[in-house]
């Protein structure tokens, strides 16, 4: 059903009693006019009143009706333009419009006459956004150096759109009056043209002072004038409202979309649904020259503006109106209407009926078919050439008229290659069997246009009867851009699966390494102190020397680990990338042989990142390694650099900041790898060689992540690989710094230290280490331990030695609580975590009293030396 009119659902019934049918038919059409009601045939168009003159061109309104009509089946828009509000105006009084685009101070004036519904508030462009509330522009040229401000319209020429149009005329009406500026007398001219260009245009030439439009409209309209043009500040007393666009008053909501008549609710529901889901700015609501809808706001404020300037309905409070008479009359006036309407409605539905079903067959072609902006062609079979086709579809496939097209088969609109495992034709042969069973197929099908430009379209295929022949129908819907943002969402997608995953590896890898720095503390000091003891004992100390050798190897990996886990603490500075690669350039070429050649393309060579140099050396040589393995029988490696900058949609999906980085790309032209290899590539002890340990990508991997940077890998078996880092830019620059070394004496005092760790193995090493040095030494192996050994200790203590991380307090909370019982303690923390990754601890990042596990007892004794040489003894 077209039109929701409930009452033709009476009609239909009452029909089905066939004496009765016609005097039903008469009564039920007395009751229609009652209750002020239209009645349409099912197939009457669903019309939509709305105002274009003011564009100073006509303009199409198919895609709007377009999409009213694929969302609401079995329904059809029209949509009728009108180029003053007072002929719109004029066609809602008589009836003749089901909907309406109704501007606000049309829409209180209609309130006042006229049943009706409010279904949505238009949105306009402001500035970069759009919004559902407009303002008026009050503006003048920039060379009229008498007018300042809105008080200075007085004995002025004004232009405006017109006597209904609110931010065009009627807003800034409002401020005049509570300036005290009466239209009527204070102004010396108005004059009103219902176009933009115009209103601009006048002011533009010097024939009016003062233009008024809307602030939406007046940005891109005053280009047309080649004069500077200056809009009038609002009042000081309207400076709190906010607005995108320069504006002279205050705001009000933007033209409203009303329901004139009744209809179902099931349709007016749908109805709002469609014009609410109308994408911003999109080409379906640019048709209706809007930039799309929004939820109905109130119009209180458009009222209370013409109440107090008594306009519209307010302008005759006192007198008898039309509509106060008929009400008076209305049985006359009723029965005389009936009387009428009796003698004219058989003879008016018989040829309404007859004259529909006349004009149905060609309109149906021209509204389904030639009108619609969805490609359609039409085949006698899949291969054969085309018999007809719309506009759209002409447009669609690349050519210039209907009838360059006709004749052509799909094979010469379409690619060669469909990336599928049968050829073309078997693939057009199994689709038309599937068609003729089925009645219809969708198959999505690769086409080239006359320009060589590749797309790709989703193809719908249904068959019909037309006559005695049977005929297949095919719309054609390009998804090229579809697929190629679902193929980017899906990298993106991919990219954020990766780095959660090694985030979620850096801190196991982190937790270990930590763990394994206790245990090789106790390895690493006790082989240390045996080497000592047994320096003239050969046999044992060549076998205490292999233990300190695969100690230190294993501190090597807990490094590695807490690179990569992003939790080892190094001094970062600003370091030059490109100049950085030129210096390592002759051992690039030296570590790649003669046999692979090293290019570079080193761009934005002025630009600094914020990182470790050494750091930087072993990701570049790890990455040059990589490559050189890549390339066994020889190729060329490009090393480039450039500044990119990162949208913040990018970087949300790559887990960065956005903003301006130095892209560094290494590209070889290897073996290259496959995608189940390439994803693993920087999983720690992940290694497709025979030898080494796994860990040198998943290094790279947590160096640049320190950074605050990224890097991806693009690899195909056969195409070579590309490693893609992103590091972010500085503006800090590098400066020289003076490098010092520690004191490496030992210490040659003794003192009483504390030692807190809860586990006992380092605690027994430390205090080990510390009695052999001459020191007294208390242990505890918590921190509550150590508080009640403090209220009962009384000689003093001259250092503290705690680890961070202790079950219960903290060392960073016993520290605190220690220097309430001494006070300029030392506190030397230990930890199998470096500073920076214990922060919520209380240490902060480049602490000098910090000794990261494993150290060596003359590491434990310089650390000592320095802290006490500087410290007072507490006594």
């Amino acid at each position: 059903m077209t039109k929701g009119y409930k009452s033709t659902q009476l009609i239909s019934i009452a029909c089905t009693e066939k004496p009765c049918c016609f005097l039903y038919v008469v009564i039920l059409l007395c009751l229609l006019l009652l209750s002020s009601s239209g009645f349409s045939q099912s197939t009457a168009p669903v019309t939509i009143g709305t105002v274009n003159g003011q564009l100073d061109q006509q303009s199409s309104f198919t895609a709007f009706t377009d999409y009213l009509e694929a969302r609401l089946p079995n329904n059809r828009f029209e949509v009728r333009g009108f180029e003053t509000i007072e002929s719109l105006m004029a066609n809602i009084n008589d009836q003749t419009l089901d909907f309406a685009f109704i501007t606000p101070a049309a829409f209180v004036e209609l309130r006042e006459k006229t049943d009706f519904r409010l279904l949505a508030t238009i949105t306009q462009p402001a500035g970069d956004t759009f919004s559902p509330w407009l303002a008026g522009t009050v503006f003048t040229r920039e060379s009229r150096s008498d007018i300042n401000s809105m008080s200075d319209a007085t004995d002025k020429k004004l232009v405006a759109l017109s006597e209904f149009a609110l931010g065009g005329w009627l807003s800034a009406v409002r401020e005049w009056k509570d300036l005290g500026i009466a239209i009527d007398f204070d102004l010396a001219s108005v004059e009103f043209v219902f176009s933009y260009g115009t209103v601009i245009s006048m002011v533009c030439n010097g024939e009016a002072d003062i233009g008024v439009i809307s602030a939406s409209t007046f940005s891109s309209f005053a280009l047309q004038c080649d004069q500077a043009l200056r809009i009038l500040p609002s009042p000081e007393n309207l400076q709190d409202f906010i607005y995108p666009l320069p504006h002279s008053t205050r705001l009000y909501p933007e033209v409203a979309f009303a329901m004139l008549g009744q209809f179902e609710e099931s349709f007016v529901r749908d109805l709002t649904r469609a014009l609410l889901d109308i994408e911003p700015d999109s080409e379906i609501a640019q048709s209706v020259n809007i930039s799309g809808f929004t939820a109905p706001l109130s119009y209180r404020d458009v009222q209370a503006l013409m109440q107090e300037l008594r306009l519209g309905p307010y302008s005759t409070i006192s007198q008898l109106t039309l509509k106060q008479i008929l009400s008076e009359n209305i049985y006359k006036v009723t029965l005389t209407l009936t009387l009428i309407i009796i003698l004219i409605s058989v003879g008016f539905i018989s040829s309404l009926s007859l004259s529909r079903k006349f004009k149905y067959s060609e309109n149906y072609r021209k509204r389904v078919f030639e009108g619609s902006h969805i490609p359609m062609v039409v085949i006698r079979k899949i291969g054969e050439g085309f018999l007809d086709m719309n506009a759209a579809a002409v447009k669609q496939y690349g050519y210039k008229s209907k009838e360059e097209l006709i004749g052509k088969s799909i094979t010469q609109v379409s690619s060669r290659d469909q990336g599928l495992k049968i050829s073309r034709q078997e693939a057009l042969e199994i689709l038309e069997r599937k068609v003729n069973e089925q009645g219809e197929s969708t198959v999505e099908w690769n086409h080239i246009k006359p320009n060589g430009e590749k797309w790709l379209g989703k193809v719908h295929l249904m068959s019909f009867d037309f006559g005695e022949e049977k005929l297949i129908q095919a719309t054609v819907e390009d998804i090229t851009e579809q697929r190629r943002r679902e193929e980017e969402r899906k990298q993106l997608e991919q990219q954020l699966e990766f780095s959660q995953r090694m985030e979620s590896i850096g801190r196991l890898a982190g937790g270990i390494a930590h763990d394994f720095n206790n245990l090789l503390t106790v390895i690493n000091g006790y082989c240390e102190i045996l080497l000592a003891d047994n320096a003239k004992n050969a046999p044992v100390t060549k076998i205490l020397e292999q233990i300190k050798k695969a100690g230190s190897r294993a501190a090597e990996l807990t490094s590695q680990l807490l690179t990569f886990s992003r939790q080892k603490a190094t001094p970062h500075v600003p370091v030059n990338l490109g100049l950085l690669t030129e210096d390592l350039a002759e051992m690039f070429r030296s570590v790649l042989g003669e046999h692979i050649q090293l290019q570079l393309e080193l761009k934005d060579s002025h630009q600094f990142i914020f990182s470790v140099p050494g750091q930087l050396q072993q990701v570049l040589l790890n990455l040059v390694v990589n490559a050189k393995d890549a390339m066994p029988d020889g190729g060329v490696l490009l090393i480039k650099t450039k500044t990119r900058t990162v949208s913040p949609h990018s970087a949300k999906a790559l887990k960065i900041k956005s903003g301006k980085y130095i892209e560094m790309t290494l590209r070889d032209n290897g073996i290259g790898m496959e995608k189940n290899i390439s994803k693993h590539i920087f999983d720690p002890f992940f290694t497709t060689k025979d030898t080494g340990t796994g860990l040198g990508l998943s290094t790279v991997y947590g160096i640049i992540k320190q950074s605050m940077g990224t890097i991806v890998v693009d690899s195909e078996p056969g195409e070579g690989s590309t490693f893609t880092v992103l590091l972010p830019l500085t503006n800090i620059k590098a400066s020289k710094q003076v490098e010092t070394s520690p004191a490496t004496s030992l210490p040659v005092n003794s003192y009483n230290i504390m030692v807190v760790e809860d586990q006992k193995e380092i605690s027994d090493y430390t205090e080990s280490v510390l009695r052999t040095a001459g020191h007294r030494v208390i242990t505890a192996q918590s921190g509550e331990a150590a508080i009640e050994i403090i209220k009962k200790q009384q000689d003093p203590i001259h250092l503290l030695v705690t680890d961070v991380v202790l079950e219960g307090m903290n060392g960073g909370e016993l520290a605190e609580l220690f220097s309430q019982h001494y006070s300029d303690i030392p506190v030397l923390f230990i930890s199998g975590y470096p500073a920076d990754a214990l922060a919520r601890y209380g240490i902060q990042q480049g602490t000098k009293e910090f000794l990261s596990k494993p150290f060596s007892p003359i590491e434990l004794h310089v650390k000592i030396n320095l802290m006490m040489n500087d410290a007072p003894l507490s006594i």
